[in-house]
């Protein structure tokens, strides 16, 4: 199972868009189970950090942009995209 193409582990920290942090307490072929905090309740997600048809799951909080109306943002867009080839690589 993978999350965003990296390999999903027992122990792994994973974070939900709606519950925050949480920990995978198990991996299967195309599925993951994690808990949340405090909660007893294990949920399942599929793969790609998956509920359902909505990806829930990413390796920490996304960054969210709010773009403005009538605002080009192609060259913004173009700088975050060559920061990141240069930190991560391809």
């Amino acid at each position: 199972m993978k999350i965003d193409k990296d390999d999903v582990k027992q122990n792994d920290q994973v974070w939900h868009d709606r519950y925050g942090y949480g920990t995978v307490i198990r991996v299967q072929k195309g599925t993951c189970d994690v808990k949340f905090n405090e909660s007893e309740r294990i949920l399942t997600f599929t793969e790609g950090g998956y509920s359902g048809d909505v990806k829930v799951l990413w390796w920490q909080p996304p960054i969210a942009f709010h773009p403005r109306k009538r605002v080009d943002y192609t060259h913004f867009l173009q700088i975050i995209d060559g920061l990141h080839k240069q930190l991560f690589g391809e």
